[in-house]
């Protein structure tokens, strides 16, 4: 329960409709415990063949005789009260204390039979003239009452229910919002040590949880424990003294439901932690679905599903476990609770007495009528107890997920924009890194990796095209990944136009740096809609001249509805080449003054890269390009300015193509490797 006060910025636009169900919960305990009184004029009915009006007269006709031998009795003791301050008696001796004791017990009797009185003379007056005087009517009237009593609490129930259901979505809803807010907000590296797997957890199966546990506690949280206050109140007001008996119970409950509590939010963070894994499990297999299926390892994936499933079931079946022993043993609390008070009563019952070793535990000699009121109500006590026993794991398996989704909202973005920086004019001199490290994040320092940039420094003219060239896992990626800010440097800065790039606005900077990567993204929804992106004000004739521009044009026009054809998840209904090419035309319409290329020519075949490398010959005019490539082509290098080679996170050369080849031996292997030879027919065919 600690954890759900944190919902209640979420909970607070509905709290009327809480505070209805509040309202239904107690009419709905009012019905519960007015019903299990009914047990008392059936068995007086049923099993002494008495009826009610009877009752009724008999109870005020003793009642009066029993007031007037009590007032005949606490006149004596007045009586000898005055003897003995008359006589000067010590009123701390033995006798006058005892005597005076008397006259209190006394007194205490005389108003419990003018109660009883007063109560019953207004049922005569009041209710028994609707009461048949016919014994087996009088019972059918008790049926018929308590079957509308039963319709009306489930109707309240109902109610109840579906109020507490619209509060429980309506407050899931605004978590999730709040959520995606707060994801989107973060930087690149803290979700990506998060996983889509992880995060999409949090979303769905972590959600439910606390669907799940809203539900629970703005219904049977509530109806619940005022059903126990409603029997208890009833038990109390017919023996307060035996009720209490069975209350000694209940801080050994608390200790066992404290226990119980800790054990099963533990169990279920851990069950969360291992759903991600599965969800991990078939992101993978699902998104390399073509691999699987054309290397036929199918049978790998549902093993890796398998003994990740395995973890979660072991780990389930722990929280199953608690769960069920838990159900049990409040239960077992709950019948030796209500023992304590029914064994006493059997005694006085039977034995006709009113106390049981000097101790008084009833003020009148008990019926079996009234024992068996007693029992009905500890009866109903129970069944709440049983209900809360089944949603108490339930709770604390959505504390759980509280924890793990709020632990993601206030997750602090390594990546911060500047308060009050000035704003950014566009890029007009210079890019410079000055002695830049970098090291990605591990999730614990058993797993952190080495440098993947180790004092890096580059300086790029305004205009530049700067292509960046090494074997894989150079640091080539990580290098351009840091000017759009997805990661900051460990060590040293970068200055854009002499000024630290953490002292821009992150909204200007990024709005000024166009990104083409390796993996292609592209969105659900429309050709214009994917090259509209992030660019919604732009006009239809802005829109058509990036299209021509990235010459993807004529595909569009090949489509059965043009720029309104939808291309599927991800682009599935286009290739590689089309994909790049309409994020290029994504950028163009983007304008930034900083352009970054990585792979973007990776997925193309060598007519689209060549018409890809002709496009971005025009494009790269008045604009600062970095240009990631494992090879570099003569496409390439017909507007290539200069050519950076790095090594293990490390500049080792930079200068112009002849030079390289003349000089670094790196450079040189890369060039002469396999290549796309064909992308020079390809250029002079689209030229």
């Amino acid at each position: 329960m600690d954890s759900f006060p944190r919902l209640w910025p979420y909970l607070r636009p509905y709290r009327q409709r809480l505070c209805l169900s509040f309202v239904l919960g107690i009419v709905i305990a009012a019905l519960w415990g007015a019903n299990l009184t009914v047990a008392f004029p059936i068995i007086k009915v049923l099993l002494e063949h008495k009826s009610l009006h009877e009752y009724v007269n008999e109870t005020i006709e003793t009642a009066e005789q029993e007031e007037t031998q009590l007032l005949a009795s606490k006149n004596e003791m007045d009586r000898n009260l005055a003897a003995f301050d008359a006589a000067a008696v010590d009123k701390h001796s033995a006798e006058y204390v005892e005597t005076l004791r008397k006259s209190a017990r006394i007194q205490r009797d005389i108003a419990t039979r003018q109660n009883t009185m007063y109560q019953f003379g207004w049922l005569k007056m009041s209710v028994m003239p609707w009461v048949p005087v016919d014994e087996f009517e009088a019972f059918c009237g008790l049926l018929a009452l308590l079957i509308g009593a039963t319709a009306l609490k489930g109707v309240l129930m109902y109610w109840q229910d579906v109020e507490i259901g619209r509060v429980s979505e309506a407050t899931v809803m605004g978590v999730r919002k709040e959520l995606l807010r707060r994801v989107l907000d973060l930087d690149y590296q803290s979700l990506s040590l998060e996983g889509p797997s992880g995060l999409m957890s949090r979303f769905t199966y972590d959600a439910e949880q606390l669907s799940s546990g809203i539900t629970t506690l703005g219904g049977r949280m509530i109806r619940e424990p005022l059903k126990c206050l409603a029997c208890m109140f009833v038990a109390l007001y017919f023996n307060w003294r035996l009720t209490l008996l069975s209350l000694i119970f209940i801080p050994l409950l608390g200790l066992f439901l404290s226990r119980l509590g800790s054990m099963l939010k533990r169990a279920s963070r851990r069950m969360m932690e291992s759903m991600s894994q599965i969800y991990k499990v078939l992101e993978e297999t699902v998104d390399g679905l073509k691999v699987v299926i054309g290397f036929h390892n199918a049978e790998h994936h549902r093993k890796l599903f398998d003994q990740q499933y395995a973890v979660y079931f072991k780990k389930a079946m722990k929280v199953v476990r608690i769960d069920g022993a838990a159900r049990p043993l409040l239960e077992l609390l709950g019948i030796a609770a209500m023992f304590m008070a029914l064994v006493p009563g059997a005694y006085l019952v039977m034995r006709g007495k009113t106390d049981i070793w000097g101790v008084q535990l009833t003020s009148h000699v008990m019926d079996g009528a009234e024992l068996g009121l007693l029992y009905a109500v500890l009866a109903g006590l129970l069944d709440p107890c049983r209900k809360l026993s089944s949603v108490f794991p339930r709770l604390k398996r959505s504390t759980a997920a509280i924890d793990r989704i709020f632990a993601m909202i206030d997750q602090q973005s390594l990546i911060t924009s500047p308060a009050d920086a000035e704003p950014m004019p566009r890029h007009h001199e210079s890019i410079e890194f000055r002695d830049v490290s970098f090291r990605y994040l591990g999730k614990d320092q058993k797993t952190q990796r080495s440098l993947a940039l180790e004092h890096v420094d580059l300086k790029v003219r305004f205009g530049e095209v700067v292509a960046i060239v090494g074997p894989n896992g150079c640091g080539k990626s990580t290098l351009v990944n840091l000017l759009p800010r997805f990661y900051d440097p460990d060590g040293g800065d970068i200055f854009i136009d002499e000024r630290p790039m953490k002292d821009l606005p992150l909204e200007d900077l990024r709005r000024q740096v166009g990104v083409v990567m390796q993996d292609t993204v592209l969105f659900d929804g429309s050709v214009l809609d994917n090259i509209r992106y992030g660019s919604d004000s732009v006009s239809r004739a802005q829109l058509e001249e990036a299209a021509r521009r990235a010459h993807v044009l004529p595909i569009i026009q090949s489509l059965p509805n043009g720029f309104e054809t939808l291309i599927g998840g991800k682009g599935k209904e286009l290739s590689g080449g089309q994909r790049q090419r309409i994020a290029l035309a994504r950028m163009i319409l983007r304008d930034p003054a900083i352009l970054v290329l990585d792979e973007a020519t990776s997925a193309a075949d060598a007519e689209s890269e060549a018409l890809i490398h002709l496009a971005l010959k025009e494009f790269v005019k008045g604009r600062t390009t970095f240009l990631i490539s494992h090879t570099i082509s003569q496409s390439l290098l017909d507007f290539v300015t200069r050519i950076v080679v790095m090594e293990k996170g490390q500049i080792v050369a930079s200068g112009s193509h002849e030079q390289l080849l003349e000089t670094c031996p790196i450079y040189h292997r890369l060039y002469h490797s396999p290549s796309r030879q064909l992308g020079i027919t390809a250029v002079k065919k689209a030229a």
